[in-house]
């Protein structure tokens, strides 16, 4: 027998619980071998010793420190997983966020585009020519007055009207300018009253072109 296999045998030699084969072999070997004789006495001496000590008994709170221990193992054993768990949901949520973030910045840029498409006139279609469903232009009223300016011709002008309905300023587009003409401009234009521009519902100042002749003006 080698010393090997008889050191791991000293354990079991002193529990008695080798066979009569192997206490035989380890009697043997122990009697040839100084090393291993010396080995087993020290460690059959710490037995002794061990044994003289007696049974200490266990603390009255071990159960409960015991119970303790298991509650936490099992409270950090669950906070481990809640916390991988909760790392799996952020990284889904975040890889669904950067398509739908993109998705609704580009919803809001296409909306403002429309809105802008459908707010500004054509730029090719005439002065007046608006989308009637967000603008409406200043409508005549009243023009008690409209026969008092007398021309060689008919006058054209382009009238400025706010919020009120009244006329606030004038520019003759084709027509006889004098000074003349523009004063009884200025005496038909102070009583005449619109309908202002209507913007997204509300008053708004706006433009309006009026043809003056003799006997006749329109809007």
């Amino acid at each position: 027998m080698k010393c090997t296999e008889a050191i791991s045998l000293f354990n079991p030699y002193l529990d008695g619980s080798l066979n009569g084969s192997q206490m035989q072999n380890l009697s043997g070997h122990l009697k040839s071998c100084r090393t291993c004789k010396a080995e087993y006495g020290l460690l059959k001496k710490t037995q002794s010793l061990l044994s003289g000590l007696g049974r200490k008994p266990a603390p009255a709170d071990l159960a409960l420190r015991i119970r303790v221990a298991i509650s936490q193992e099992r409270s950090q054993s669950f906070s481990r997983r809640y916390q991988g768990l909760l790392v799996r949901i952020e990284n889904a949520v975040n890889a669904f966020m950067l398509p739908a973030s993109a998705g609704l910045v580009t919803a809001v840029v296409m909306f403002g585009v429309l809105i802008g498409f459908l707010a500004v006139p054509n730029k090719v279609a005439a002065a007046n020519d608006v989308p009637t469903s967000l603008y409406l232009p200043p409508r005549l009223t009243s023009a008690p007055f409209v026969n008092t300016v007398n021309a060689d011709g008919p006058v054209v002008i382009e009238a400025v009207v706010d919020t009120d309905g009244r006329v606030g300023d004038y520019r003759i587009l084709s027509g006889e300018d004098t000074e003349a003409v523009r004063k009884q401009l200025d005496r038909a234009l102070i009583f005449t009253v619109f309908e202002p521009a209507m913007s997204f519902g509300q008053p708004a100042s706006g433009k309006v072109v009026i043809t003056f002749s003799n006997v006749e003006v329109t809007g």
